[in-house]
């Protein structure tokens, strides 16, 4: 069976990493699976998943006519058994394409867990219902767009790594503490980390506001990691609370785990998410997550470590950061209770569950020709 995946763009981000994720875990199973990308960025996946180029092919046009024809060909190049779609335009072409030829045309373009009053969101929900089979990663996103599980909507979490379990003791945490805080040691203090691109829809304001207030109350560093177009602003609001000292912008970094293994809380500030993978990669390092009651944050964090606050709420960030210690206090990290919650969210049962979704497509389409 040869697997395609579309998508828009290939560079650095949480969709792209599913993606490449599962399609180094097909390829291990020895499945045939292709990309097909309307931009490849250099900044990718490909060589810390050990994947070749060639992998990746690439429409191109000036027009949406011209990148329709593009994407065509390479369909018939290719010749997929099914194609899944991680994006907008792809899962458009995908709507009127899977009719003529010879696949099954599977729209996972559900990436977040809500919609907005907005021409994009209301054109993906209507391709979705053009769509002949759903998969969006979170229950939420698939809600938001009126849609229900089951009947060709399936639900496919978010695959986190066993890499970035914390397996640091207290006595390595503190060395590397040192290490990367300058004045750490000095002045020690609770550790809060966000993993997110600064863009519009990661409200890093309200957690600036809110830490702001925290600064007189007890001692704390906060690293960002991640960068885009939100920089300067994110920058000018730093040293507008005085925050300069306290808080580590690093930009995009490529070794999060060693940063995450090292910090107390997770702050995730954000106006809509399905399932987030900074999220799941904070929780399987080990951290209790304060964030946003928003799309599918309440289906992937664990209630034993977590507080939720509304969206662009600063005052109630800050009484989830005063009442943290005392919350998270009896939550274990290795309780069996835990390591059941995070299986749902391993590369081992994205895999399993995508299987099993392709299983239902193949079994649905053989019992129509009988």
């Amino acid at each position: 069976m040869k697997i395609a995946f579309t998508t828009d763009t290939i560079h650095r981000g949480g969709k792209e990493r599913q993606l490449f994720v599962l399609t180094r875990a097909l390829k291990d199973k020895e499945e045939t699976v292709c990309i097909i990308a309307k931009h490849f960025s250099k900044e990718n996946y490909l060589k810390e998943y050990g994947l070749n180029e060639d992998i990746i092919n690439v429409f191109q046009g000036k027009s949406f006519l011209n990148k329709f024809h593009c994407f065509k060909k390479i369909i018939i190049s290719e010749k997929p058994d099914i194609l899944v779609s991680w994006d907008f335009q792809t899962s458009l072409f995908g709507v009127f394409l899977y009719r003529f030829y010879d696949f099954k045309f599977m729209n996972a373009s559900i990436q977040h867990g809500i919609r907005l009053f907005r021409i994009s969101h209301i054109l993906r929900s209507l391709i979705c219902f053009f769509s002949p089979y759903i998969i969006a990663n979170s229950y939420a996103g698939l809600k938001a767009n009126n849609l229900k599980a089951g009947n060709r909507r399936f639900v496919l979490y978010n695959g986190i790594e066993s890499k970035f379990i914390n397996t640091l003791t207290k006595t390595n945490r503190d060395g590397k503490r040192i290490q990367i805080i300058t004045g750490y040691a000095e002045n020690p203090g609770t550790i809060y980390i966000t993993v997110a691109n600064l863009v519009p829809y990661k409200d890093y304001f309200t957690v600036l506001k809110a830490l702001n207030k925290l600064k007189e109350i007890i001692p704390f560093y906060y690293f960002i990691i991640g960068d885009g177009s939100m920089r300067e602003k994110v920058t000018a609001a730093i040293k507008e609370y005085g925050l300069e000292k306290r808080v580590i912008l690093t930009g995009k970094i490529e070794n999060v785990s060693d940063y995450l293994s090292i910090s107390d809380i997770m702050i995730h500030s954000s106006r809509g998410e399905g399932i987030s993978n900074a999220i799941l990669e904070g929780m399987y390092a080990g951290l209790p997550i304060v964030a946003t009651n928003v799309g599918g944050v309440p289906e992937t964090v664990f209630s034993g470590s977590s507080l939720l606050f509304p969206y662009k709420d600063d005052k109630a960030l800050l009484k989830c950061l005063l009442t943290a210690p005392e919350i998270f206090a009896n939550f274990n990290k290795d309780s069996e209770e835990y390591k059941k919650h995070l299986a749902k969210f391993s590369v081992e049962t994205m895999v399993k569950s995508f299987e099993e979704i392709i299983g239902k497509v193949f079994n649905e389409a053989e019992g129509r020709r009988q």
